[in-house]
């Protein structure tokens, strides 16, 4: 890993998240999500450039959040860092969101524009 990033997530709905998203021309945002509390991810779906929303816990249905994007009924992995390299090297996604064993919270392991990659967590 060349970069950790550890950052206080905004608590947010995930139109806002959505709206950071795209301001900040990231690949996906980690956030708080303000309804559930959970750590959430959006991002756009590669397969068709829509924007989706992850997000650990109890899952359901597949559905639209006000037709602005579409959550994965996809469960979120629960991984150490170790495991969650292993995701992104055996998958070859852009990016792995997955629930840390050791904080219980959701990070983002991405691939960075160098070949390497980092960890982005959240502060507290």
């Amino acid at each position: 890993m060349v970069r950790h990033k550890s950052f206080g997530l905004v608590h947010q709905t995930p139109e806002d998240a959505v709206i950071d998203l795209e301001a900040m021309d990231h690949d996906f945002w980690l956030f708080t999500d303000l309804a559930s509390g959970r750590d959430s991810v959006v991002y756009r779906d590669a397969r068709n450039g829509r924007h989706r929303m992850a997000s650990p816990g109890p899952l359901g249905q597949e559905r639209e959040i006000d037709g602005l994007l579409g959550v994965s009924t996809v469960p979120v992995p629960t991984s150490n860092v170790n495991e969650a390299v292993s995701r992104l090297h055996l998958t070859g996604l852009p990016f792995v969101f997955f629930n840390d064993t050791a904080t219980g919270r959701g990070c983002v392991l991405p691939h960075r524009y160098d070949g390497h990659y980092g960890l982005i967590t959240p502060s507290r």
